[in-house]
């Protein structure tokens, strides 16, 4: 009678397990999908336009291993978003009594704020200027703090600031174009402002640029905002803005689909396991 009633046991919840089991299955073919309209579908070195820029995806990978995610098994999908700025703005800074590089000489910055003027004086290299006169001695003589050349022949002494020569100058006003040195050639800029002690120099120039695309993450674009999304682990689509509520309620109804799914999952193990048990206790031996 024991294992008459153990039977009818282990068939009840062999069945639960499977018929468990079996929904799964008829649910897994209606899993609910994000379905956006994206104004791109992007793979790895596949470009599009916005506006007037060109943007360039690559890098299309899972980043991390734990915390799940929409649009990536056991990470969060990410990709890399490059493109050129044509007309970025970039500024330098030209510091009273600095030195700067003007066609390929060194020049002593002097600036002044009420003409709106900044003045480039040549400054003069004097060691190389004394190794280079064969009259006078290779170092200076200071008396009472000014400096002095002297004379080979008779040891006469000369201001320094008399023997050297004319200095070259250039003169430039707010609003003119000033040939600014970089470590990548020599740029065309505009003198912005002149103020006490500084002046400000302004060109437009190209600009690579980069950022970083994640699930559901926010990007402007030249001709508006979009957000990213990764149907597969090798594509990822941006979608404009105004589609983020409609992606927020797909993804609403997946995390419902997974909490039922998993549900049934647990009730499939859990009545499979409970089928075993009784079974197994019901062919215990009996202690007499």
């Amino acid at each position: 009678m024991q294992r008459r009633a153990a039977a009818a046991y282990f068939v009840f919840f062999l069945v639960v397990s499977v018929a468990a089991y079996a929904y799964i299955g008829v649910a897994e073919s209606q899993r609910p999908e994000v379905a956006l309209d994206a104004e791109a579908e992007l793979t790895n070195g596949s470009t599009f336009t916005a506006g007037e820029t060109t943007y360039s995806a690559s890098n299309i990978h899972m980043s991390g291993g734990g915390g799940g995610g929409h649009g990536g098994g056991g990470g969060s999908m990410v990709a890399d978003l490059a493109w050129t700025n044509q007309s970025n703005r970039y500024t330098a800074t030209l510091e009273n009594g600095s030195t700067t590089t003007y066609q390929n000489e060194s020049y002593l910055v002097l600036t002044d704020n009420e003409s709106g003027t900044v003045t480039l004086r040549e400054a003069f290299n004097v060691t190389q200027l004394l190794s280079e006169d064969p009259a006078v001695e290779d170092s200076l003589a200071t008396q009472n703090g000014t400096n002095y050349v002297v004379y080979r022949n008779n040891s006469t002494l000369r201001p320094l600031a008399e023997w050297l020569p004319e200095p070259d100058t250039a003169e430039f006003q707010t609003g003119d174009t000033y040939p600014y040195t970089t470590d990548s050639g020599t740029q065309q800029t505009t003198v912005a402002t002149v103020e006490s002690g500084t002046a400000t120099l302004e060109w437009i120039a190209p600009e690579d640029r980069s950022v970083e695309l994640s699930e559901g993450g926010n990007v402007t674009l030249d001709d508006g905002r979009y957000f990213a999304h990764f149907p597969d682990q090798s594509t990822v689509q941006l979608v404009p803005i105004d589609q983020y509520d409609a992606y927020e309620e797909d993804l609403a109804r997946q995390d419902y689909f997974h909490e039922r799914t998993n549900g049934l999952w647990g009730i499939s193990i859990l009545s499979g396991i409970g089928a075993v048990l009784v079974l197994g206790m019901a062919y215990l031996p009996v202690r007499g």
